[in-house]
């Protein structure tokens, strides 16, 4: 499916006589929209089917972040790297730690990397686990942590302060990624960080000479096409919510075409039992 192929769907679903008009600007931020609402909305389902995985399949990648560096000067986080994540990065999916022992011990070998799972970290986990014996973080038991490291540098001719651009949309620097396993790395290095993670969906753009023209020359969206009609429903429910279209209220009931995953249907039939 194309890009002027979800424009003239769009039209389709909204026909009718008081449908709104919509301008071209409009409606390429409505679809970028509509493409980022879909896809928030199946991250939060990811994995729990083969159903929702399938759904984004097309962004997923995998990226090694061998450039690590120690964060020094800082007593209570120990042993701690960083990364930057890849430019496309969007939402992560999992996280796996490399280490390399600096000397050869036990079953352990300087030339045989280990790989460890690595768990999510939030800023009010910390404060829990740090002194938590079991969970506290180690070699063992390591923990991921994503932040915006936003990183000043002075102009030179006005002496002011500005932040390194990042060549991500929606991002002024590069995002960056820390690996924290406790307070002692002289036996274990981090050596690199292997994520997969789903990908920036691409920016769809049509203009007027696409439009106009006999001949369909956008690009194909990398969905596929049941996606797409997911992307299209989601498009004309917020196109018939600008114009305050009473249709809005029977139109996503009767264009549902995927079903929700078997875990949310048994929790609203339960609620509706309920008198929920």
């Amino acid at each position: 499916m194309t890009g002027r192929q979800l424009y003239e769907y769009a039209l389709i679903e909204i026909n009718k006589v008081e449908a709104p008009s919509l301008l071209l600007e409009d409606y390429n931020y409505y679809l970028n929209k509509a493409v980022l609402q879909y896809v928030n909305k199946r991250y939060n389902l990811y994995d729990m089917n083969q159903q929702t995985t399938d759904d984004l399949s097309v962004l997923t990648g995998t990226a090694i972040v061998t450039n690590v560096t120690k964060k020094t000067g800082n007593m209570l986080q120990g042993a701690v790297y960083t990364g930057e994540l890849p430019q496309d990065y969007y939402h992560l999916l999992s996280c796996v730690a490399v280490f390399t022992p600096t000397r050869n011990f036990g079953c352990y070998k300087v030339t045989d990397p280990i790989f460890i799972g690595a768990k999510r970290l939030t800023a009010s986990m910390w404060t829990q686990i740090i002194n938590n014996y079991y969970l506290k973080p180690d070699v063992k038991n390591p923990y991921y942590y994503i932040h915006n490291d936003n990183t000043p540098v002075i102009d030179s001719n006005t002496g002011n302060q500005e932040y390194v651009d990042g060549q991500r949309d929606g991002l002024h620097s590069p995002l960056t990624i820390e690996i924290r396993y406790g307070k002692d790395s002289s036996l274990f290095i981090l050596t690199g960080i292997q994520v997969d993670y789903l990908k920036v969906p691409r920016y769809i753009k049509l203009t007027q000479e696409i439009i106009d023209s006999v001949e369909d020359t956008s690009s194909v969206i990398e969905f596929p096409d049941y996606v797409c009609h997911e992307i299209i429903k989601e498009l004309v429910a917020l196109l018939m919510e600008n114009a305050s279209d009473p249709r809005l209220n029977t139109n996503q009931p009767i264009n549902q075409a995927i079903a929700p995953p078997h875990q949310i249907q048994q929790a609203i039939a339960a609620q509706r039992a309920n008198g929920g």
